[in-house]
């Protein structure tokens, strides 16, 4: 691409990528608006499968010029005349920010022309850390893999499109679709994604602190008085991870995770960004002021997203948690920081794709379950197995 100016012949290819390998990935056809989307890079909402005319373009426009010093030497059979090497980097520099504009003005442009749902989803793919499970190899040893069916899934979640082979109605009686599977509590499928992020970020936290646990005891309240209504002063009331030293030395931080759907229906009129913040003011408002007053210990809600992305102060917490393990670890950030978000993603993803195509079976089945009873041994001594 970079040698000769063949666009022209990349045409042919270019239509059978978009009318049989990319809809062989999803499993359904995709619309043309769709398929500029996909030619993005993954970090713009992509998946990094350009349009190879326009790339054959881009590319031999930019071998022209950064060639065109070496040219010029050839031409003139100069042996005096060499590479200037720093004109070489400054043009280099200035291709590839070019190549981001241009990535930037496709992307705006693509998003004035889907609906408000595609607009939406297509924002929350553009996250940091919500496309990282695409920006990898699948490696098993680190859990970067998925199988046929839980990839198409994935993809198609990726482009709010709908899933095949999904039940009509839920075991709890409503209409079965993805945003319902994300909200259902019946099967438990909910509180295993919270508590599977919440026991990663606590593992993560023990590589850099001692002391680390997970559902502590908040001290009991005697009287004392809150500001916030909607402070929870019971005995139950406990956030999910305590680090003590992570912000200040001898200190206890105090951090609660929620794993939410920004798409749920309550959130229609809502950004996305204002859905986390509106859920970390109310984990504020549930367990800061008790925290601070009665503990005095530091608070932060934790929030993540089932499209991969995060509130700020989880993206802070992952900031300050990645450059604490590049420290220990004596690696660098940018590394720490991929791997985790990557690590993040993948677990993520996966929960939600539980949540979706996990079974969710009804307390009239568990009841007629062969093992009812949970007392074996008596059963055996009873029955004289």
């Amino acid at each position: 691409m970079r040698t000769m100016e063949i666009s022209k012949y990349l045409a042919p290819l270019d239509k059978i990528i978009a009318n049989d390998f990319i809809p062989a990935l999803f499993g359904c056809p995709i619309s043309p608006i769709e398929r500029d989307l996909i030619g993005l890079p993954v970090k713009y909402g992509g998946l990094g499968i350009p349009i190879l005319t326009d790339l054959a373009e881009r590319e031999y426009s930019a071998s022209l010029l950064i060639t065109q010093s070496t040219v010029t030497a050839m031409k003139t059979q100069s042996v005096y005349q060499t590479v200037d090497e720093e004109k070489v980097q400054k043009e280099l520099k200035l291709i590839l920010e070019q190549r981001i504009s241009e990535y930037i003005e496709k992307q705006k442009d693509i998003l004035s022309k889907l609906n408000a749902p595609a607009k939406r989803v297509a924002e929350q793919n553009m996250e940091a850390g919500s496309s990282s499970w695409l920006s990898c190899l699948p490696l098993k040893k680190y859990g970067f893999t998925m199988n046929k069916s839980e990839f198409r899934d994935s993809l198609r979640l990726r482009y709010g499109k709908e899933l095949a082979n999904l039940p009509s109605k839920c075991q709890c009686g409503a209409k079965f679709d993805v945003n319902h599977a994300l909200n259902c509590p019946n099967g438990g499928f909910v509180i295993i994604r919270h508590n599977e992020v919440r026991d990663f970020l606590a593992s993560t936290l023990r590589k850099v602190q001692n002391d680390v646990e997970t559902e502590p005891k908040l001290q009991t309240i005697d009287g004392e008085q809150f500001s916030t209504r909607s402070t929870l002063t019971g005995e139950q009331a406990h956030p999910d991870i305590r680090a003590r030293g992570f912000y200040r030395a001898g200190q206890h931080a105090f951090f609660d995770v929620k794993v939410i759907n920004p798409n749920s229906e309550s959130y229609t009129n809502i950004t996305t960004s204002k859905v986390y913040e509106r859920a970390e003011k109310q984990k504020s408002n549930a367990y800061g002021e008790r925290i601070l007053n009665v503990e005095h210990g530091s608070f932060v809600p934790l929030i993540f997203s089932v499209t991969g992305g995060m509130g700020k102060r989880a993206q802070n917490f992952s900031k300050l948690l990645c450059n604490k393990l590049s420290y220990k670890t004596r690696q660098q950030y940018s590394d720490v920081i991929n791997f985790y978000r990557c690590r993040m993603s993948f677990l993520i993803r996966k929960m939600v794709l539980l949540c979706v195509r996990g079974s969710r079976v009804t307390n009239k089945a568990k009841k007629e379950s062969f093992f009812e009873e949970n007392d074996f041994e008596f059963g055996c001594f009873e029955s004289k197995l």
